[in-house]
């Protein structure tokens, strides 16, 4: 019989409980073993919901797994990520990865230095019909793409709207451009400088210039009703156009498909991945440079 991959989850919010716990009881490769939470009475109760054990210490969680996966708040992530890599523990991260380029680089550091695999969790790169039309368009020429990702979550009646890291002014860009990067970034290579502003009605808006030339250009929105709601990815070249297929996908099903990758590369001894915190960390520095941008009244900024 094939050795589970066995998995602890670090937190117990919404997000953990219907995306990061379902989707491991739903990857065959992965024992879902228990979770470790911030707030005692969710933890009793989210736990006894998924049939799992409650720890109440993080470091007795780390004990008894092979694998975490981490579901807080970019901040929090950053030092459990660490001492879970430090403890030898495979991981399996939110985006974006930290708050800051320097948490970022902590956090690669960490899994640097004690070579644990690790994957971040950009959902739809763990969704086959969307991964494979996008490394079709990666054997192709760009010279630019738009992005609209205008969403509806932190408003009223949405699950999200307690989340305070994702209310906070920057929060569109924070909590959107992280997925949007890990696919324009893909074909068009990393960021190098950043022009970046934000509306009155909470639009944030970007362009940036990649390695080789390309441009993209973005809008994105956590506060978008209904009637404006818009998902989009429209790369350009020369008398063509190719808009990525936007297929509607259970997030519990990638969250297993990014853990059953986990326990591929880790079955191989491999510590390397397409959405790895090497990706993460290039996100963060297209994130901070974004912000620098905002702050400097939009002049472009170098990553």
């Amino acid at each position: 019989m094939t050795k589970l991959l066995r998995f602890g989850v670090a937190g117990v919010g919404y997000w953990a409980d219907i995306v990061h716990m379902p989707g491991l009881k739903q990857q065959p490769a992965v024992e879902l073993v228990g979770a470790w939470g911030r707030n005692p009475q969710a933890l009793a109760e989210v736990t006894a919901r998924h049939g799992i054990r409650a720890f109440s210490r993080f470091e007795d969680m780390l004990g008894e797994v092979e694998a975490v996966s981490i579901s807080l708040p970019p901040a929090v992530q950053v030092e459990l990520a660490i001492a879970a890599a430090d403890a030898g523990r495979h991981l399996l991260l939110e985006k974006p990865i930290a708050p800051t380029v320097e948490g970022g680089e902590r956090v690669a550091a960490a899994i640097e230095r004690n070579r644990v695999a690790n994957v971040v969790f950009f959902t739809r790169r763990y969704v086959p019909e969307f991964e494979r039309a996008l490394q079709d368009a990666k054997q192709q020429s760009w010279t630019g793409v738009r992005i609209r990702q205008l969403t509806g979550a932190m408003l009223p009646g949405s699950p999200y709207v307690a989340s305070v890291w994702r209310a906070e002014e920057n929060g569109a860009l924070w909590d959107l451009a992280p997925h949007t990067f890990s696919v324009i970034n893909a074909i068009l290579g990393p960021v190098k400088k950043i022009s970046a502003s934000r509306s009155a009605d909470r639009v944030t808006r970007f362009a940036a210039i990649h390695r080789g030339g390309a441009r993209s250009e973005a809008e994105l929105s956590l506060h978008t009703p209904d009637s404006g709601v818009a998902s989009e990815y429209l790369f350009k070249a020369p008398g063509r156009e190719y808009s990525l297929p936007l297929p509607t996908f259970p997030r519990p099903q990638a969250l297993a498909a990014a853990a059953g990758e986990l326990a591929v590369n880790i079955a191989r001894g491999e510590t390397q991945h397409r959405c790895d915190v090497r990706l993460g960390l290039e996100v963060v520095r297209a994130l901070a440079a974004a912000d620098r941008s905002i702050a400097a009244g939009g002049a472009y900024v170098a990553v």
